[in-house]
């Protein structure tokens, strides 16, 4: 080797042990303060964007659901579940600030930083889901349930003792099995209704009077045509009791009860067919 290549290899290398050295200084005098500001700097934003990439996938699963031709319950539950959606997709869109080079800057973006949670949106979020999955679930039990289900799900219930499943022989109303008509109706009788003030014989004989009935119908267009039809009646001489669409079941009360009687027995059907076992 020359003495010009020696002269340039010393050279290089007392360059390069230079630049070590400076390296080493430089993070030697980086202050514990300092390290630990950029920790907990670095693990507020990992936090954070854990928290997005769980926001951007429950969004997704969200958007699924709002899109489903599946028919809840209670109509408002989808609305909710769309709000709900649009906000997260707003709180997830954050500008997150760069590290600055000084603490103090750290230390203010820190503080920033900490302010930002979306535990919150996510929960809500999540919360809207289970409603519209629930009523969803509520919804397929008063679809044109089985006679046998109407029976069993009203044994029990308060303001009931005493029912009956109307035949095509001792159908009051001729509409059982017919196009437009039920496909299952229950009479019950009413300890809250005197029974010996109401004409007939028996459960069905004595009709909504007793107590009131569920029928049910195949379609919600028929249940509601024959909510309508009961409506026409209401508040005249030949108002039938209350009456209320539930999926493609009408719910009906008798005339004879309390306005309030009414409403609570009337609460109490509806919570009895539509509960999830």
């Amino acid at each position: 080797m020359g003495i010009l290549q020696r002269v340039k290899t010393c050279w290089i290398a007392a360059i390069c042990v230079t630049a070590l050295l400076g390296l080493v200084v430089l993070n030697g005098c980086e202050s514990d303060e300092m390290r630990s500001a950029k920790e907990s700097y670095t693990s507020e934003m990992q936090r954070i964007e854990s928290q997005v990439d769980e926001l951007e996938a429950e969004i997704a699963k969200a958007e699924t659901l709002a899109a489903t031709e599946e028919v809840p319950l209670d109509a408002d539950t989808r609305v909710a579940l769309e709000d709900a959606i649009s906000t997260a997709k707003a709180e997830k869109d954050i500008e997150l600030p760069e590290m600055p080079s000084r603490i103090e800057g750290i230390n203010a973006a820190i503080t920033e930083l900490k302010e930002v949670d979306l535990a919150g949106c996510l929960d809500a979020l999540s919360s809207k889901e289970a409603a519209m999955s629930e009523s969803i679930e509520k919804m397929k039990l008063v679809t044109n349930p089985a006679e046998s289900f109407v029976l069993e799900r009203l044994q029990g219930v308060d303001g009931i003792a005493e029912m009956a499943a109307v035949t095509e022989d001792n159908d009051p109303n001729g509409k059982l099995g017919k196009a437009g008509g039920y496909t299952s109706a229950v009479f019950f009788a009413s300890p809250m209704v005197d029974q010996a003030a109401v004409s007939g014989e028996g459960v069905i004989g004595k009709g909504t009077d007793g107590g009131g009935c569920v029928e049910v119908y195949g379609t919600v267009e028929d249940a509601e045509n024959r909510n309508a039809y009961l409506a026409a009646f209401d508040g005249g001489f030949l108002s039938s009791g209350s009456h209320e669409v539930v999926g493609t079941v009408v719910v009906r009360t008798s005339d004879k009860l309390a306005a309030s009687q009414q409403k609570g027995l009337e609460a109490n059907i509806i919570a009895a067919l539509t509960a999830l076992s």
